[in-house]
């Protein structure tokens, strides 16, 4: 097989240090699906200072080896046993980095209440954070018995770790294929104007529906609300969906419901149809009043108002 080069080096011994860059990259991973927020801080940058060292440690070595200096750098390294520690060091810093990724998630937590959508994909995000923490740790515990026991040259005892490396990795792309949106789709956390806005919102939306009660129009469409609510009929959809879980017929059909239980409990109740007691609530026909009520509490609209009169 032809190795590719650049000049007379070739490609594939390049010393990229990726190994201080895993944890790194899933804290920004972390970071960037909830939050908003693109610039790096001037902490954060710090969070690169190992991958720098130690990549330019090895691209010391590896012009020695290439140039013809000193060929056999790696391997008076290696007999040392810094690659061994170094591994360690990775692992460790790997670690802190998914504690510092779980303590950023639980500390965004409280941005997500109300949200069922966002809450169910930082649950995932959380879980996923969990179990990289418990491969390091395998990972450690492999490499501290391999120290502890002399063991770093049997390639046997390599074998459980190149099993338990390929069963992550198996289930990293099990979940990929079978979770793609949870894994690669932003679902951002709402930051301080988007909570004030939503918090307006929700004030406005309670007023409408439960002093005003809009929803008692047969017409009423997400377009008609979202113009009252001055707000775009996309804004209106995602805002119901995340924070009540159903669509827009659903979450009115819901205010009908109740407004439907309230006239039969009335003392007027006698005085009107159970047709015409849906009517006023705001459905349109007998049929879709029966199938909505009965989809809701389990009961026809008759066998609720006989269940209360018993």
């Amino acid at each position: 097989m032809q190795i590719r080069t650049i000049g007379p080096i070739p490609l594939a011994s390049f010393p990229f240090p990726y190994k201080y860059l895993i944890g790194v990259g899933f804290y920004f991973y972390i970071k960037r699906q909830i939050t908003n927020k693109k610039i790096i801080s001037s902490i954060e940058y710090c969070l690169f200072l190992p991958a720098i060292i130690y990549g330019l440690l090895r691209l010391y070595w590896y012009i020695n080896v290439h140039s013809g200096i000193d060929e056999y750098i790696f391997v008076r390294v290696y007999q040392t046993g810094f690659f061994l520690y170094n591994d360690i060091g990775y692992l460790l810093f790997n670690l802190c980095m998914m504690l510092y990724a779980i303590r950023f998630l639980k500390k965004h937590q409280s941005t997500i209440k109300g949200s069922t959508t966002v809450y169910k994909n930082w649950k995932w995000l959380r879980t996923f954070s969990w179990v990289f923490i418990v491969f390091i740790m395998l990972n450690l515990l492999h490499q501290i018995i391999a120290i502890s026991f002399n063991l770093e040259d049997s390639g046997q005892f390599y074998y459980a770790i190149l099993l338990l490396n390929s069963m992550y990795i198996y289930w990293i792309g099990y979940i990929g294929f079978t979770k793609s949106k949870l894994l690669f789709k932003s679902y951002t956390l709402k930051d301080k104007e988007q909570e004030v806005f939503h918090k307006s919102l929700k004030d406005k939306l309670d007023l409408i529906m439960t002093t005003e009660e809009v929803f008692t129009n047969k017409h009423l469409k997400v377009v008609d609300l979202a113009t009252l609510l001055n707000i775009k009929e996309k804004e209106l959809s995602i805002y119901i969906q995340e924070t009540a879980s159903m669509s827009f017929s659903d979450f009115i059909n819901s205010y009908r419901i109740d407004k439907v239980k309230t006239l039969l409990q009335s003392p007027q109740a006698e005085k009107y149809t159970l047709v015409a007691i849906g009517e006023k609530a705001g459905f349109s026909s007998k049929s879709s009043f029966n199938a909505v009520f009965k989809k809701a509490t389990g009961m026809t609209p008759s066998q609720y108002k006989a269940s209360y009169k018993n």
